[in-house]
């Protein structure tokens, strides 16, 4: 239908590796082909409007992965498969994948910043899988063109994601990984919503630091205004006195303890409440009813420059190592609309904004934390956070899991963060050991009342997150695969040097590749008592294996690894194999 609908008859189309058909149309033409390190980059000459399609028969595809937060990750129709994208929603990126996990079609526009959409999906008509770009708006005024670069040939999807996305973002800097970045957080919002205070943090400090979290997130509540649940009162960015008598003091306190300190801020937030409110007002046109808040439309400089100096003042002021910045994607309540500030383009403006919040925070605190969350996860704004969160999911191991494993393919030198973990207390230890395994990819935040914790679950956790230290360097910078994304990732794979941590979901078979692994982690995130494995291998291996988390204790057994069969572990546990 997308071809149907839009002009077949008037596409132009080029060629490509493996099948693929590139179609240029209106005041889009293909100025230049080249092929590198088996990516194949393509120059699109702009003149005004037009449209980009590419096309290829279905084959065995199984899935698309897109960045979006879209929870469909099969085989769309095409008149139904839409991402909108910009500097601060998904990015102008996907791969069609098979059956057995390799590519069909990996591509990537570098239009990352201005707002577009990508239409794809399965036609009907052709049985053909179609992609399209609608060039208009902005992106029919881009006198450099547009970049496009594929996949040249067969590969992992997982491989292939991580090549487009480093192909795209190109020579964007990277900033550095904060120290605090790298280790486990403890956060106070699903522990405690907005009803937090001074001595709340510090009841439940000295328990988070025991339990291997070496930073705390002082979240939603800490601000004036900050009651209900809503936003009515955002804009002032000052401290709740009854809450907070003294924030920078808190803070020296928490260092003291070893903790860093990072602080939640909605900067685009302006509640009727504020002080600020009819001084902003005039640059907030957009009222927010789920949020009772009006946005700040960040193209105009007043905004920008207000936002700006309200994170300096909060890192000088009360001694923070960072920010937590929410609720940025809504600025694209203004994509489209007409512009009466300096900027036209939503996400040009927000790529100023946050480059000049990123320098602001640094001249204020070098190396501080700066954390962003999807859906804003674009190449385009990577440059600004050095941590990118999964997107709320309470309680929702399931969706966390696939959250940072869908960020760990794509991020490019950001750390990935799970969303805050929670469970019901009164549950069995092995719930705490549910929502850490769902985490286990990503940096574990840790989201509980923990004075109150019942001792078994500080236990737990406590057990989970020493594995998960000692892990660290495997889980954050090895190689990640994964199962189908269609599937959900039913399993999930770290490697790095000759350590080799899988992780099993929901009784799925893992397919192990030892060659050169000499110490294999396995988690068994299940409630079976086994996890089903098959390799690829001519001969057999032993192994010493040995049960490190979990309730049921067993001294460690040899085990042989042949080409398929089971592996003794309990459910909800950690094991290491010893390969021989």
């Amino acid at each position: 239908m997308l071809l149907e609908d839009h002009h077949l008859s008037l596409i132009e189309w080029t060629e490509l590796p493996r099948g693929i058909r590139l179609g240029t149309g209106g005041a889009v033409r293909v100025s230049e082909q080249s092929e590198d390190g088996g990516l194949v980059r393509i120059g699109l000459a702009v003149q005004g409007e037009g449209q980009v399609v590419l096309e290829l028969p279905l084959g065995n595809a199984a899935g698309y992965w897109n960045p979006g937060l879209s929870a469909d990750r099969g085989l769309p129709a095409d008149w139904k498969g839409r991402d909108r994208f910009s500097a601060v929603r998904s990015a102008p990126i996907g791969v069609l994948y098979d059956a057995d996990g390799d590519s069909r079609l990996a591509f990537g526009f570098d239009c990352l910043v201005h707002e577009g959409e990508l239409q794809y999906g399965v036609s009907e008509e052709e049985k053909t899988f179609v992609v399209r770009l609608p060039i208009e708006g902005r992106l029919a005024e881009l006198e450099a063109g547009l970049g496009l670069v594929l996949v040249g040939e067969a590969m992992p999807y997982g491989r292939a994601v991580r090549a487009i996305s480093g192909a795209v973002r190109a020579d964007l800097p990277v900033r550095p990984a904060s120290t605090a970045s790298r280790e486990p957080v403890y956060s106070t919002w699903y522990a405690y919503s907005q009803r937090i205070s001074e001595q709340i943090i510090e009841s439940d400090v000295a328990v988070a630091a025991e339990l291997g979290c070496r930073s705390v997130f002082i979240d939603d509540g800490w601000q004036r205004f900050g009651d209900g649940r809503w936003y009515a009162g955002c804009g002032d960015w000052v401290p709740d006195e009854s809450k907070f008598p003294d924030l920078a003091a808190l803070s020296g306190r928490l260092h003291a303890q070893g903790l860093d300190v990072v602080l939640w801020i909605a900067p685009l937030l302006l509640g009727e409440q504020s002080e600020a409110f009819d001084r902003l007002r005039p640059f907030a046109t957009h009222y927010a009813e789920g949020l009772r808040a009006w946005v700040l439309d960040p193209r105009h400089p007043e905004v920008r420059a207000h936002l700006v100096e309200t994170c300096a003042r909060l890192m000088r002021v009360y001694d923070l190592d960072g920010l937590k910045i929410d609720f940025l994607n809504n600025a694209m309540a203004y994509a489209g609309e007409p512009s009466n500030g300096d900027l036209a383009d939503v996400g040009e403006a927000m790529t100023v904004l946050l480059r000049g919040v990123a320098d602001a925070v640094d001249l204020e605190r070098p190396g501080a934390l700066i954390e962003f969350r999807q859906p804003y996860v674009s190449p385009a704004v990577a440059s600004y956070a050095d941590v990118v969160r999964a997107d709320d999911c309470p309680a929702d191991a399931l969706q966390n899991r696939r959250s940072i494993l869908d960020l760990r393919l794509l991020a490019s030198g950001q750390v990935v963060h799970a969303d805050p973990v929670m469970w019901d207390p009164s549950a069995k230890p092995g719930a705490a050991a549910r929502q850490l395994f769902g985490a286990f990819f990503g940096v574990p935040q840790i989201s509980m009342p923990l004075a109150s914790l019942p001792a078994a679950h500080r236990d737990e956790v406590a057990a989970v997150l020493a594995v998960w230290r000692e892990l660290r360097d495997v889980l954050l910078d090895g190689e990640i695969t994964a199962g189908l994304p269609v599937d959900g990732y039913p399993s999930a794979a770290a490697r790095l040097g000759d350590t080799l941590v899988v992780g099993a979901y929901s009784g799925s078979v893992v397919d192990l590749d030892l060659e050169g692994v000499r110490r294999l982690v396995v988690l068994n995130a299940s409630e079976s008592s086994h996890v089903a494995y098959r390799r690829d291998a001519p001969a057999s291996s032993t192994a010493e294996l040995a049960i490190i988390t979990g309730s049921a204790s067993a001294a460690p057994a040899r085990v042989e690894l042949t080409t398929q069969g089971f592996l003794a572990i309990p459910s909800w546990s950690i094991a290491v194999l010893v390969i021989d």
